[in-house]
């Protein structure tokens, strides 16, 4: 019920695509309508769908891009493909994720955003790259492109956009586990949720890094929780393991945390990872890091 909840408000909206006249019967039996619903610029129809897509079907329309939005928790796809005038190459197609929860919606979005897009004010975080647009907001990812770059398709793009995230109903703050990282240096923008196997490591579940910036040269901070207080010294047992293998453990490391170390690795360059509870928390770069997680040590939710 949650979950149909969550995707009723949005439907509703959509949905009176498909209705027309007093009876409310379909006003076409494709989908197309006039301009004047609101998720439908002026001049504008819907052309295909909405169709809706679960976890399993969602293989059909993305191939190889499905498992990462599966890891970052997927739970259904609305597509609905809206066409400018009676030319079926000037459209713009509308996707609207549900991802379970506002980590998900967060992480999938940052982690596909490209870099220096043009920023807008669409739900929590929202961008336009060229064709492409998408923002989150509350437990949805959105995401949107025109068929080419032509002005009228671009404002298109724009507008079904703004009015469909516009539509949801959910949270525009991020997802409150980030204000465990310390403000102190934090780079704007930078953090992000890695849903899946933190650094190339199976055992390490996922987690959160943010980048920060100092005199003595860039640093990214992170932490995962992996369980228990027991799995996460296993875990950072296999950390080790690693690093003796690949890289350099230099030297143990008391007063924060328990059995962490110092380390150098061929990827990440110095830094330095303990654990405390069920949370493996470290950091690496050129700057300073033990201070950062010395801090967010004392941020981190306790059982």
């Amino acid at each position: 019920m949650r979950k149909a909840t969550r995707l009723l408000v949005f439907f509703s909206v959509v949905a009176l695509a498909g209705c027309g006249g007093e009876g409310g019967g379909p006003a076409h039996s494709e989908g197309r309508v006039d301009g004047r619903h609101p998720l439908v610029p002026p001049g504008w129809s819907i052309s295909e769908g909405p169709t809706s897509y679960d976890a399993e079907s969602l293989f059909e329309y993305l191939n190889g891009g499905a498992p990462l939005y599966l890891d970052y928790g997927f739970q259904n796809l609305t597509q609905t493909r809206y066409q400018l005038g009676d030319d079926p190459f000037a459209s713009v197609t509308l996707d609207v994720y549900d991802m379970g929860s506002e980590v998900g919606a967060f992480g999938l979005y940052r982690s596909i955003v490209p870099p220096e897009p043009d920023i807008m004010s669409w739900g929590a975080e929202g961008y336009r790259s060229g064709t492409v647009a998408a923002a989150w907001k509350g437990t949805f990812y959105v995401h949107a492109e025109a068929d080419d770059d032509r002005p009228e398709l671009v404002a298109g793009l724009d507008h079904v956009m703004g009015r469909a995230v516009a539509a949801i109903q959910g949270s525009v703050a991020l997802p409150p586990i980030l204000e465990v990282f310390p403000r102190d240096g934090l780079r704007a923008g930078s953090e992000r949720y890695v849903a899946a196997d933190l650094f190339g490591h199976a055992f390490l579940p996922g987690g959160f890094v943010a980048g920060y910036e100092s005199d003595g040269g860039e640093v990214e901070l992170f932490f995962s929780e992996v369980g228990s207080a027991v799995e996460a010294k296993e875990a950072l047992g296999l950390l080790r393991a690693h690093e003796e293998r690949w890289g350099e453990v230099e030297a143990d490391i008391d007063g924060f945390g328990e059995g962490g170390f110092r380390f150098t690795d061929p990827g990440l360059g110095p830094g330095v990872v303990t654990c405390s509870g069920s949370w493996i928390a470290g950091a690496h770069g050129a700057g300073p890091t033990d201070d950062l997680v010395r801090g967010l040590l004392t941020r981190l939710p306790r059982d």
